[in-house]
């Protein structure tokens, strides 16, 4: 017999959208609510779920005991959406980033913990064939010692798409390192984190927001390694490039594609057998840049409720992202470089 969960969204915008099939796919979960401020956009999912609608989000979570709330508001109100359903009592799928300040990340890992709840972040691309893979070689330490990483991101956003009301503003959003190339930035601290050092560099080249559409950063990691990363949504016509390549003094390995999903380069010293298959075998085919690894964040969380697994090592991973996402700011705004040891909060992300 297959165990529904009673599952509530708050937020029913673009990447709500996203999440649509993924959610048919899954037999565990029953979406019995759904919240946003637009009346057209509640309407929609009612009629796909056949749910119930609300306006108001308190008095969606006074509907009834959810199993899971998903929360996939604007950034910059992550923390009070997951922190209200958290303090109900509910578990928590929250889209990333799980908070725009590092003292509200915390803070919500701190009531999961006390609460024994579950608290997971979407980082989708974690769970990307080629990124999985890439991780486990790196566990087999076969690239020896590591010499270099570079993270690339070349997207296109035009200005119309920081035109509402809340990307590319520093209380909601960030800009392109908080709210694009965080996706990149989480892959290179899993796969090969922590960062114990970074710098960085912002600027706005084409587009008209309150953050920044270009940045570049360097980081220096715990084993010595050196790491670069440039984005931008400045890229024209069209979205270029998102990857993640690492050099070791046995071979070098590049990740790209739309989502991180495409194995580019896979090139090492000593040959295997299983090499010439590695790029074919460990590349998937998605048609944007959110893939289709959400499928697998919700069979992961699902799988944590039913079988009341709190581990919470995915969700620190995600805390982890988001300091990095305020060191690197704070560097910026500083005009130096920043140790991450400490807890740093920028001064404008977020406020």
């Amino acid at each position: 017999m297959i165990n529904k969960l009673k599952v509530g969204i708050i937020g029913c915008g673009r990447v709500a959208d996203h999440y649509i099939k993924f959610i048919k796919r899954n037999p565990n979960i029953k979406i019995v609510s759904v919240c946003d401020k637009k009346k057209k956009k509640i309407k929609y999912f009612c009629k796909i779920f056949k749910c119930k609608g609300f306006l108001n989000y308190n008095d969606m979570l006074n509907y009834c005991k959810y199993d899971l709330i998903l929360v996939l508001t604007p950034s910059g109100l992550h923390y009070q959406h997951t922190k209200k359903a958290l303090v109900s009592g509910f578990n928590v799928l929250v889209e990333k980033p799980i908070a725009l300040r590092l003292n509200h990340a915390l803070d919500l890992l701190k009531i999961a913990k006390r609460k024994k709840l579950v608290l997971e972040v979407a980082f989708q691309n974690r769970y990307n064939l080629a990124i999985v893979h890439l991780k486990n070689t790196l566990k087999k330490k076969r690239f020896g010692k590591i010499i270099s990483i570079a993270v690339v991101l070349r997207w296109c956003r035009y200005q119309n798409y920081y035109n509402d009301e809340w990307h590319g503003k520093w209380k909601l959003d960030g800009g392109v390192i908080s709210q694009q190339a965080i996706h990149h930035l989480d892959a290179l601290n899993w796969l090969l984190g922590p960062i114990i050092e970074l710098s960085s560099f912002s600027t706005k080249r084409l587009n008209k927001l309150e953050a920044e559409d270009t940045i570049v950063c360097n980081f220096k990691l715990k084993d010595g390694a050196l790491s670069t990363l440039e984005a931008t949504t400045a890229s024209r016509p069209k979205d270029h490039e998102a990857s993640i390549s690492v050099v070791g003094e046995k071979g070098i390995v590049k990740i790209g594609g739309i989502a991180l999903n495409k194995i580019e380069t896979w090139n090492f010293i000593k040959k295997l057998k299983s090499d010439k298959d590695i790029i074919k075998k460990f590349s998937q085919n998605f048609k944007n840049g959110y893939g289709d690894s959400h499928s697998l964040v919700i069979k992961n969380i699902t799988n944590k409720i039913l079988t009341k697994k709190l581990d919470y090592s995915s969700t620190e991973f995600a805390i982890q992202t988001t300091k990095l996402i305020n060191g690197i700011y704070r560097s910026d705004e500083i005009k130096k470089s920043i140790n991450m040891k400490k807890n740093i909060n920028s001064k404008r992300l977020g406020l």
